[in-house]
């Protein structure tokens, strides 16, 4: 129908093309096309648990090949179904595995994708499921009540002194494991040292029980200082990546950009994390010395102070025969150090030599 002044009505629009019920529209945005699993957190609580697990590897590979651990006299200290080395030969490779069992639990929130935002609640999950893991192995071990030495009250103090290192030792790779998981490349790096310390120590353990070997090569111990090395030298490299140059530095428009870190807080976390790959062997060796000396001590006050205090020498000689042992053939831990030293100096100057061809690209 026209108007009464001769003008076309104007055409109708034309209507967009209804879409089948259950097919969308168009392609869904970006947020809805991300796996949703890496973004949950839930599956940290179970790789946690299973990381925790894991760090038992050592000792699981050692018990299934040697025998029993028990006496014919004493049957109940039969370990050869026991989660945990509860026997007092056996104490530097409990602190081994609880350390690096907190160390691998510590790292499970890495699963999730969104951790920047959600690390308190990540970190409240692995630690739940790290006691669980702990709770689970010190029952299954206590369960057929092993003597583990003692008499009368000191039976008592025995088993509280095993579950005790059982918790502290999981607690503090728990931390190492967190810091490395959920902290920038700074504290990543400082973290990352002695973590990567005791994992070598945890590596050698591992390989001499599945060689069924009671002496270690020679050649084990530098070789396996030179790895953990390399790995924290890595480490070091990625702080020089994620220096901010302050004004020149150009604002990031994703909020999961790569955080990055002042010159000052990287010199620090290269001083800390070579520090601690000195610190950490030396602490080793003064544990080592320590639950070695256990044996034959009475649990006592005066005996418990002397023991320590005599560990404190120990760590302190070792730190100085680590630093002085220069020659043909260095310590480990001195192989440690100068590895991540050259490691992680060529690769920060291989790093800071492509940044600025990189950083001309326009971002994805």
């Amino acid at each position: 129908m026209t108007s009464t002044t001769g003008a076309s009505a104007p055409p109708p629009r034309p209507r967009p093309a209804e879409q089948p019920a259950g097919q969308p529209a168009g392609p869904p945005p970006p947020e809805q096309r991300r796996q949703p699993l890496r973004a949950s957190a839930w599956p940290v609580l179970p790789l946690a648990v299973l990381g925790w697990f894991a760090g038992l590897l050592p000792w699981l590979v050692r018990r299934s090949g040697g025998g029993t651990f028990g006496t014919p006299w004493n049957p109940r200290n039969d370990l050869r179904e026991a989660l945990l080395p509860y026997q007092y030969q056996l104490l530097t490779l409990l602190l081994a595995v609880t350390v690096m069992a907190g160390v691998l639990a510590g790292l499970a929130p890495a699963w999730c994708t969104a951790r920047r935002y959600r690390r308190p609640l990540l970190a409240a999950i692995a630690t739940f499921g790290s006691l669980l893991a702990v709770a689970a192995a010190v029952a299954q071990t206590m369960a057929p009540d092993p003597d583990l030495g003692g008499s009368g009250t000191t039976a008592e103090q025995v088993r509280l002194a095993l579950v005790a290192l059982t918790v502290a030792g999981s607690l503090t790779g728990l931390v190492l494991g967190l810091v490395v998981s959920l902290a920038g490349p700074a504290l990543r790096a400082v973290a990352a040292a002695p973590a990567v310390v005791v994992g070598a120590d945890w590596l050698g353990q591992l390989l001499l029980g599945a060689l069924h070997t009671s002496p270690p090569p020679s050649w084990l111990p530098t070789v396996l200082a030179a790895v953990s090395g390399a790995l924290v030298g890595l480490l070091l490299a990625s702080t020089v990546r994620g220096v901010s140059t302050g004004n020149n530095a150009e604002p990031t428009a994703t909020p999961t950009a790569t955080p990055t870190a002042t010159p000052t807080a990287t010199v620090a976390a290269w001083l800390c994390a070579l520090g601690l790959l000195v610190l950490t062997s030396a602490a080793l060796t003064a544990a080592r010395y320590v639950l070695e000396a256990l044996r034959g001590t009475s649990v006592r006050r005066a005996e418990v102070q002397e023991l320590l205090t005599d560990s404190v020498q120990v760590f302190r000689g070792s730190v100085s025969s680590t630093l002085t042992a220069w020659g043909p053939l260095p310590s480990p831990a001195l192989v440690g150090l100068l590895v991540a030293v050259i490691v992680g100096g060529a690769v920060a100057v291989w790093v800071r030599r492509t940044l600025p061809a990189a950083s001309g690209r326009p971002s994805d």
